[in-house]
Order: C-alpha cells, then sequence, then structure tokens
C-alpha cells in the first residue's frame, strides 16, 4: 500500500475516534438505540441509594438483646445395646431329646419348661431306690418286733441280753441302709430334674439349634434366651470427664433403625478402670425397652447429659463472626457499633453459650456483621421485625426491559408482531 492510502486510512480512523468522544462528551450516544441503553444502566446506579457511586449512610442491621435461657452440657459416643439378661441355653447332661416346649422367638416365663430330655432310664433309677428303702424300712420293722420279745423274755429271765444286743445292732444296720436308700432315691430324683430344661427368667427365646430326637451332649447349645424388657448400652467417654459423672445422668440415644425416634435412660454403671489405648471411661446405662425396639446387638449415638445450666447467656450463632480461633460480637450502644471477643460453650439448635463476654440485656448485631465496623454507626431495628417503608422500593426497582429502550420504528413493530 502507499505512503498516501496508509495516512487517509489513519486519517479516517481518527475521525471516527474524535467524533465518538464528541457524541460521548456531549450525550448523543443516549439516543442510539441499544447502546443508550447500556449508557443508562451506569446513571441509574450512581443514582439509585446505596449504590457504590451513591452518598454513603449508616448500615441498616438487625439487632437482638442478649438473653439467658437452659443449656445443657452434652458429651456424644456412640454404643452397643445388650440385653438386660442374656444366656446361652444349653444341655446341663447327656441326653435324648423327648420334648420341645417352645416356638422359635416366644416370650416365657420364669420356670416355663423348655426342652425335656429322655427320662425313662432316670425314673427307673428313683423307683430303684424307693424299693430299696421300702425293703429296708420293711426289715427294720420286722427285727423291731423281734427286738421287743427278747427285751420281754430278758426282764423275766427266759431271754439273753445277747440276743437283745444282736436284734439292737441289726436295727441300726437297716436305719442306716433305709437312710442310704433314701439318699439315692433323692440324688435320682435330682438327675430327672436335670433332664428338663427350664427358663431361669422370663424373656424371649432366640432360635433353635437342635431338634426333636437329637442326642446332645453337655454344653451343647439349645437356644437363646433375652431378657427384653429392659436393655443395657455400653459407651465410652473421654477420662478427662470423670470428675463429673455420676450414676443417673441422662442419656439420649438415636438409631438408624427408627429415624425421629429418642430413647431416655439413665446411667447405671461407671467402670472404675480407665481403659489405657483409648484413655476413655466405659459407662453402662439403661433403657426402659416395652415394645423391645433395641435388639442386643444394635449400635446407637449416645448423648449424656452432664451438668445443666438454667441461667446461661445464650446469643444466636449468626451473630458471631470466627477469626481464626477467636470469636468475635458487634455489641451496639448508641448506634455505635462495638467489637468484642467472647468466650463460647456449648451449642444447642441455633443458640450459643457465651461464657465470657456478654452480659444478659447488652444489644448485639445479628444481621448484618459482615457490613460493620467498630466504630461506625448503623440504623439498628429488632431481629425479624418489617423493613422500614423508605428502604423497601429499593428491591422491588427492575432495570428497563429491552422492549421499553427506544429503537427504530421499524425494529419495534417488529418485535410487536412477533409477541403478537
Amino acid at each position: 500500500m502507499r505512503v498516501s492510502g496508509q495516512l487517509a486510512v489513519i486519517a479516517v480512523l481518527g475521525a471516527a475516534g474524535f467524533g465518538g468522544w464528541y457524541a460521548y462528551q456531549g450525550g448523543h450516544l443516549a439516543n442510539v438505540p441499544v447502546i443508550g441503553s447500556y449508557m443508562a444502566k451506569p446513571q441509574q446506579q450512581a443514582a439509585a441509594p446505596g449504590g457504590r457511586r451513591g452518598p454513603s449512610g449508616p448500615t441498616l442491621v438487625e439487632v437482638d438483646t442478649v438473653k439467658t435461657g437452659r443449656i445443657v452440657e452434652t458429651r456424644e459416643s456412640v454404643g452397643t445395646v445388650r440385653a438386660y439378661e442374656s444366656i446361652t441355653v444349653t444341655a446341663k447332661v447327656a441326653g435324648v431329646i423327648g420334648e420341645i416346649g417352645f416356638e422359635e422367638g416366644q416370650k416365657v416365663e420364669a420356670g416355663e419348661m423348655l426342652v425335656q430330655l429322655d427320662a425313662a432310664e432316670r425314673r427307673a433309677a428313683i423307683e430303684q431306690a424307693k424299693a430299696e428303702a421300702d425293703r429296708a424300712v420293711a426289715q427294720r420293722n420286722e427285727i423291731a418286733i423281734k427286738l421287743e420279745r427278747a427285751q420281754a423274755l430278758n426282764r423275766t429271765g427266759a431271754g439273753t441280753g445277747a440276743q437283745v444286743e444282736d436284734l439292737t445292732a441289726q436295727i441300726k444296720s437297716l436305719e442306716g441302709a433305709i437312710a442310704s436308700a433314701q439318699a439315692q432315691r433323692r440324688a435320682a430324683e435330682a438327675r430327672l430334674e436335670d433332664l428338663t430344661i427350664r427358663a431361669p427368667f422370663a424373656g424371649r427365646v432366640g432360635t433353635r439349634s437342635v431338634s426333636l430326637g437329637a442326642y446332645i451332649a453337655p454344653g451343647t447349645r439349645i437356644t437363646s434366651l433375652d431378657d427384653l424388657s429392659r436393655v443395657r448400652l455400653d459407651f465410652a467417654v473421654p477420662e478427662n470427664l470423670l470428675g463429673r459423672l455420676e450414676t443417673g445422668q441422662t442419656v439420649n440415644a438415636t438409631s438408624a433403625a427408627y429415624p425421629g425416634r429418642t430413647f431416655t435412660g439413665t446411667v447405671s454403671t461407671i467402670d472404675p478402670r480407665v481403659e489405657q489405648t483409648t484413655r476413655t471411661v466405659r459407662l453402662t446405662a439403661e433403657f426402659d425397652n416395652p415394645d423391645e425396639a433395641l435388639k442386643p446387638g444394635m449400635f446407637l449415638s449416645a448423648v449424656l447429659n452432664i451438668s445443666t445450666d438454667d441461667d446461661a447467656v445464650v446469643i444466636p450463632e449468626e451473630a458471631i463472626v470466627s477469626e481464626g480461633l477467636r470469636h468475635i460480637v458487634y455489641p451496639v450502644k448508641d448506634n455505635k457499633v462495638e467489637r468484642r471477643v467472647i468466650t463460647i460453650g456449648q451449642r444447642q439448635g441455633s443458640k450459643v453459650q457465651v461464657v465470657d463476654g456478654l452480659q444478659a440485656g447488652e444489644t448485639i448485631v445479628v444481621l448484618g456483621v459482615q457490613r460493620v465496623r467498630p466504630g461506625a454507626e448503623v440504623v439498628a431495628r429488632p431481629l425479624g421485625s418489617a423493613p422500614p417503608a423508605e428502604t423497601a422500593p429499593a428491591a422491588s426497582r427492575q432495570p428497563p426491559s429491552r422492549s421499553s429502550l427506544s429503537t427504530p420504528p421499524g425494529i419495534g413493530s417488529a418485535q410487536a408482531a412477533e409477541r403478537n
């Protein structure tokens, strides 16, 4: 391209740039379609109250009064359920199962028969011991009659003292035989009782591991028996709480099997030993379980109530700003904001306990804490109240739609036709 052509292009671009600058300074671009709408937005933002270019003023915040309330100090843990009483039912002696007196899952009473082993041999032993005792009694009675006669003859001089002594010795021997036979009978009856397996306490039996007619050896598992009217929960807490633990403290437990349901029990046992590996103390809590919803082996989330403070200083958690390990609140006094470091305690729902740094009755910023600075002036309104009437329109103002922008008649009529 020749030098003259290049100079011409430069001249045209310079003229266009000057013309654009002149139109912008004179406000003529506002009348150009589409471009005018984009130019109007910065002007509206500059004129809008509270905008970045608008005049600055006091920040509107929502405040609340520091109150006192009930705070329960808790510790969370997890535990495992076990039955209040639980055994594995086994046989004490060997034998053949002659009768099964329960159904799987059945609830039984204390002393109810569960299994009966074949007892024919034991009954025969009892009958034999009874017969031996009866025979010894009969012999003793017979010798006793002879002894009376010998004593009578001895008194008249017709008998001898040796005969009396001999009969007396026979009677003593027979009395010993009677006592032995009776002892054998009682032992046979006791062995017979061992063949009847009974429930030692009321509860619910589990699945059975034997069948009718099976031969079982001593120690063979027959079924399980659990008392589920009450259950125990074993869980652990850190050892630093040991000095504050007491029997009778409330424990609230939940299970994934029952969403929304809370089981309430009390601490019944505190283990006197600390687990060296985990440095925890084992606790046992007891729960009433009338509907037997809690089963042995279930996993529960437990919350231990350690202490209760009915006059704790509490504030909404939204009022706290965390800066590292510190917690900051902004009290308001005479419409001026302060910055204060506090010490927090327990969290309960949407409330936080303040251990140090605030007093009941003070006013603090709850909503708007990110917009305030120490010493700044604010416009405070109670938490949850309706906003002032003059601030409501700010949110209702809508930017002009494209249909309201100035457009050439041809384009506007075409858009109207499309909408219709």
